[in-house]
């Protein structure tokens, strides 16, 4: 089997509603390729059906992971057997995502307010400029893409997703099914990331037989898809690990 031969699904992460991937579908073409958009699914179960719902039913596949996204994929390794997926690709991911307190606190309050913090962050920038030590890659993020997120995707929306998915996603998942075991794991992390806790990455390293990792600089804060060109090297890169020739 060759790269060109295989199906790769990405799983979108947090709130990549309106999300396209024209990287993917010019390295894989669009009949190679799809992605989940989150579009009005907000519970664990709705972005499981989206996957489900997407995986071809006779052809091999490799399911790509962003953040929230590779959680939903472990949950739904922990639920189902997956015959013919071929590998799974996690982009900073594990089961769990690492919810900061101010987080939990800002997706339990009134819409109002939650845009009114985000103003308050985009007029901090000179500040967090600072203590990101004058790395424009960590302050911009941190001050103004709350703002810009719940302007594109609505407060609304992403509070419900917040708390219906990324609070309770793989909170109650111990291992993937063992019929899955077998499937090749590939993480793609920061040596530190701020969604991503190391005991975390340690424990679904438990899960698979078969696992690797490829670690990048920690010069942002998460891993997101404006590095898609980067993982799709990496994916490619791999191919032999994932059995394809």
């Amino acid at each position: 089997m060759d790269m060109k031969d295989l199906f790769i699904i990405l799983v979108a992460g947090f709130t990549n509603y309106k999300r396209k991937y024209p990287i993917y579908e010019e390295r894989f073409s669009k009949e190679n390729f799809a992605h989940t958009t989150n579009w009005k699914r907000f519970s664990i179960d709705e972005h499981l059906e989206e996957i489900e719902s997407i995986i071809p039913g006779n052809r091999e596949y490799i399911l790509v992971g962003y953040s929230m996204g590779g959680s939903n994929i472990l949950e739904l390794l922990g639920r189902k057997h997956l015959p013919k997926c071929k590998g799974v690709v996690l982009v900073g991911s594990a089961h769990i995502q690492d919810v900061h307190w101010f987080l939990n606190f800002m997706f339990l309050l009134p819409v109002p307010i939650m845009y009114l913090f985000a103003i308050i962050f985009a007029l901090l920038f000179p500040m967090n400029l600072v203590i990101a030590g004058f790395n424009l890659k960590k302050a911009v993020p941190a001050s103004f893409e709350g703002l810009y997120m719940f302007i594109k995707h609505g407060a609304r929306n992403m509070k419900k997703e917040y708390n219906q998915c990324i609070r309770k996603v793989g909170r109650n998942l111990s291992d993937i099914k063992v019929e899955n075991k077998d499937i090749p794991l590939l993480i793609i992390r920061l040596e530190k990331d701020m969604m991503v806790k190391e005991e975390h990455y340690e424990t679904i390293l438990t899960w698979f037989n078969q696992t690797k990792i490829r670690v990048l600089p920690p010069d942002i804060i998460h891993l997101t898809h404006r590095l898609d060109g980067l993982f799709i090297d990496m994916i490619e890169e791999e191919k032999e690990f994932f059995g394809i020739k």
